[in-house]
């Protein structure tokens, strides 16, 4: 509702007239509210970026692993095999004990006939030898080709067996050597173990008892 005084116009309070428009100050704060927000986003923003630029060499799934510090050599975690040269050596070795053993045997066997282990411990040899050769197979080692002459036959069976006594000590005392060369080697370390184990429980008591 208007009112004139002296040729003007007043708005009176309540009239639509009075309900003037936001100044440039309010206008101004307005502004402000909405721009503070935004660069408060875009900080966030930036700090969120560069703490992925700074942790970029974390290991993730598809990520780089982790990399070895200067000076020091990287844990690859690669058991160390045992070299063919000596799987090679180790298996030779016990087949020509093996053999020889087996040959001295059958040597006395010959010459005294069957008289007391020699002939069933000749067959347990053989069963021996036939282990390690499927090893050497395994493992592309060549097999000697022999001749396996072994030692001499004494004269009587006494002293056969005491022969047969230190063969088998000779026996056990390779596989104590061979042992450690093949630890790294499960399948000649289980073979190797089980041949001494017959040679210290079986076949020494054998001979021990006839000597």
């Amino acid at each position: 509702m208007d009112r004139t005084t002296g040729g003007k116009t007043e708005d009176l309070p309540g009239t639509a007239h009075s309900r003037r428009r936001p100044g440039p100050a309010r206008r101004t704060g307005v502004r402000s509210l909405v721009i503070v927000p935004m660069v408060a986003l875009a900080l966030a923003a930036t700090a969120c970026s560069g703490s992925t630029t700074g942790t970029s060499n974390t290991t993730g799934t598809g990520g780089p692993g982790p990399t070895a510090t200067a000076g020091t050599t990287p844990t690859t975690g690669t058991p160390t095999s045992v070299p063919g040269s000596t799987v090679a050596s180790a298996l030779t070795t016990a087949l020509d004990t093996e053999h020889q053993a087996k040959a001295t045997y059958d040597n006395v066997v010959a010459a005294l006939g069957d008289q007391g282990p020699f002939a069933n411990v000749s067959a347990g040899e053989a069963k021996h030898i036939a282990t390690l050769e499927y090893l050497a197979q395994k493992y592309s080692v060549p097999l000697s080709p022999g001749p396996f002459t072994g030692q001499t036959s004494p004269t009587t069976l006494t002293a056969a067996c005491r022969l047969g006594v230190a063969v088998e000590e000779g026996v056990i005392a390779t596989y104590d050597r061979l042992l450690p060369q093949v630890a790294s080697e499960p399948s000649l370390v289980q073979a190797f173990g089980n041949l001494r184990s017959t040679s210290q429980t079986d076949h020494l008591p054998a001979f021990q008892h006839c000597a």
